[in-house]
Formats: structure tokens, C-alpha cells, sequence
């Protein structure tokens, strides 16, 4: 049966989500002049540490909470009073608020009790978005016998029985040990495209957000810090704050040794021209400025060319991510092209090339 998408290419480039400086006091906490949009068909992140505001701002968009100040805008309609249930959106929790006294069946067809449809209408609803999360055999089993990557597929099920534009998702991976994850990233990853859902995702885990993402936003204090695409808040954050909580790999505090021009970290050096001496910098090289070659490369500019064994390998929707210990762990980030043409494995030894304006400083 062919998947009919949401949207089709008229909607395309229609903002799907406005928030126009949004203010929301809840308790001691509030969430301060918020404003972004998202157009239909993108997947932004939200990534920040624990009480920044992430779920605050998600449960606002869905009607739990009512802006102080600032509009609410889905799909060119305000939304800043409208009911919970008349908001045309989607939702998976965390913690998947899955009935366990109910099978398969019941939970997915649970969000349609607000339409008004006949029993076999309602049957094939479930039914289709059981087929389309591959979960159909399982529609008469009970929630208590289903496996973690079961279950999130019937609450995706049940965020998308409704057929609602927008998906909101608030930390559904968490519980997930690292293969189901990877599985149910991807099958976000299918589901987002097949349907063109326009999709805002709250997480923790910044690999999470590489790999889903079109836009990152960083939230801090109740505060939108940045927000942009992928490459831009991950290669130019806006803080050296958004950097430390962004930039997890390449990221170190070292020593300025400026009669050589050195960074140290212990005896690991990187060159460095133009800092003041003695002073400790944060330092971060790109993972993308890293070139990797399988001997020394004779001919080159760049002044840092380090000496490593690969340890893991990781591909994501940025390309593939090798991680390397030259003394200190290190990242390097290569097309696929690159790396199939290098046919890297754990235990191999890499050289890694790098200019000295590719190593970026942050004053401590």
C-alpha cells in the first residue's frame, strides 16, 4: 500500500511552527522571549542540560501551558488558547505513557476516541499505522510481553493514528539500549519522510541530534541561546557555553607554550601561533578539519600531523566518525566516499593532518 504524505511540494517551505517571543512563567522558572520558526517537512532539535526549559517550551506547544506573552502559530493558525486536542499535533513521551491493562490495538487506537469515526473506520486506522511502524502482527498482544523498540514503535503508532502534521518529541530514546536506539533513529528517520512530518525533537544526546536533525536550538535558562542548521551551531557556536555543551569531542583545556607556539595538554602539543603565553584556553578542532591518511603525508601546509590507532568507527547522517587516540582521543569526521576508499578498522594506524587556523581557542 503507497504512503501518502502529509504534505505535499505546495506546503514545502510553509512555516509549519512560529513562536513569536513567547514568555511562559511556571513556578520559578521561565522560559524568556522565545521566538523561531519551522517550516514544514524540517526536524529541529532541542538540545540543553537538565531544567533549561526544553519540555516547558514542548508541553506549551501542545496546550498543557498558555504563553504569558508572544504567539503561537501551527500551520498559520494561532494557537495560544486553542484546546489541547485541537492542536494538529503529534506526541511521543519519554517515558511513552503506554495502557499496560490494554493490548497493542487499544493503545494505538486510544487518540482517536476524539473523532468522531464508526468501529471500521477506526479499525483501519490502526491497522494502516500499525503496517506502516511493522508492528501489525502484534496489534492483539498485550504491552507488558512487547520488547523497548516494540513499544516505541506503538506509541509512534498512536502519534501518528491521528494523521497530524507535526510531531513532538520529548525524549523518546532515552530508555534505549544503543542498538534498539539505533534502529528506532532510523525508522524516526523513514517515518519523518515518508510522511513529511515537520518534526521538533527535545534531547540530551547531541549524537542523537546529528544524525535526526536538519536545525539544532540550544536552550539555556529558559533562554533560546542559537538556533540553525546542523553545521552552522556545531561549527560556529554562538558561546563558548553552546561550544562546551556541543562540542564533546576535539573540545580541551590546554597551556599556552608561546615560545614554541604550542597548546599542551600534558605532552600532548598542538601548533598554535599569535595566543598569550601561559594563559589555559579552551581549544576545538572540528572533527570535519581533520584529515586522515594511512602514512605521513610529505607535501602539506598544515603544521600538526599526529600519529594514532583507530578505535571506533561511527556513521551518521554528517558522514562517518572515526575516533582516534594519538595520545588524546581525537575525532575525525570523513565522507563515505573517504572512508570506504581508506577501508578503516578498529586497531589501524592513521595519520591525522591538520592546519594550525583549524584549531579553534576560547579565552578561559
Amino acid at each position: 500500500m503507497p504512503i501518502l504524505s502529509i504534505y505535499t511540494d505546495k506546503h514545502i517551505g510553509a512555516d509549519m511552527l512560529t513562536l513569536g517571543h513567547i514568555t511562559l512563567k511556571k513556578g520559578d522558572f521561565t522560559l524568556k522571549d522565545i521566538s523561531f520558526h519551522l517550516k514544514a517537512g524540517e526536524y529541529l532539535n532541542l538540545v540543553g542540560p537538565t531544567g533549561s526549559g526544553k519540555t516547558m517550551l514542548l508541553e506549551m506547544i501542545m496546550g498543557i501551558n498558555t504563553p504569558a506573552h508572544g504567539t503561537l502559530m501551527i500551520n498559520g493558525k494561532e494557537m495560544n488558547r486553542e484546546a489541547l486536542q485541537k492542536r494538529p499535533v503529534g506526541i511521543v513521551y519519554q517515558n511513552l505513557y503506554l495502557f499496560p491493562h490494554k493490548n497493542v490495538f487499544e493503545n494505538i487506537a486510544f487518540s482517536l476516541h476524539i473523532m468522531r469515526l464508526s468501529k471500521k473506520e477506526r479499525e483501519k486506522k490502526v491497522e494502516d499505522a500499525a503496517r506502516f511502524l511493522k508492528i501489525d502482527s502484534l496489534l492483539e498482544r498485550s504491552i507488558q510481553h512487547l520488547s523497548g523498540g516494540e513499544k516505541q514503535r506503538v506509541a509512534l503508532a498512536r502519534a501518528l493514528v491521528l494523521g497530524r502534521p507535526l510531531l513532538l518529541l520529548d525524549e523518546p530514546l532515552s530508555a534505549l539500549d544503543a542498538i534498539t536506539k539505533w534502529e528506532i533513529m532510523q525508522e524516526i528517520q523513514r517515518i519523518r519522510h515518508e510522511k513529511g512530518l515537520t518534526v521538533l525533537h527535545v534531547t540530551h544526546d547531541i549524537e542523537e541530534a546529528l544524525f535526526l536533525s536538519d536545525k539544532i536550538g540550544v536552550m539555556m535558562n529558559g533562554e533560546l541561546r542559537q538556533i540553525g542548521p546542523v553545521e552552522e551551531v556545531v561549527n560556529r557556536p554562538a558561546s563558548v557555553e553552546i561550544g562546551k555543551l556541543i562540542r564533546k569531542e576535539n573540545l580541551f583545556r590546554m597551556i599556552y607554550k608561546k615560545s614554541r607556539s604550542l597548546l599542551c595538554k600534558g605532552d600532548f602539543c598542538l601548533y598554535k601561533e599569535g595566543l598569550e603565553a601561559k594563559k589555559e584556553y579552551l581549544v576545538h578542532i572540528p572533527p570535519e578539519d581533520i584529515i586522515l591518511s594511512l602514512k605521513p603525508m610529505q607535501e602539506t601546509s598544515a603544521r600538526n600531523c599526529l600519529k594514532g590507532d583507530v578505535r571506533s568507527v561511527i556513521h551518521h547522517n554528517m558522514g562517518v566518525k572515526v575516533h582516534v587516540d594519538a595520545g588524546i582521543s581525537l575525532v575525525s569526521l570523513l565522507t563515505q566516499r573517504s572512508f570506504r576508499q581508506m577501508a578503516l578498522e578498529p586497531g589501524q594506524t592513521v595519520y591525522l593532518i591538520f592546519k594550525s587556523n583549524a584549531v579553534g581557542v576560547y579565552g578561559l
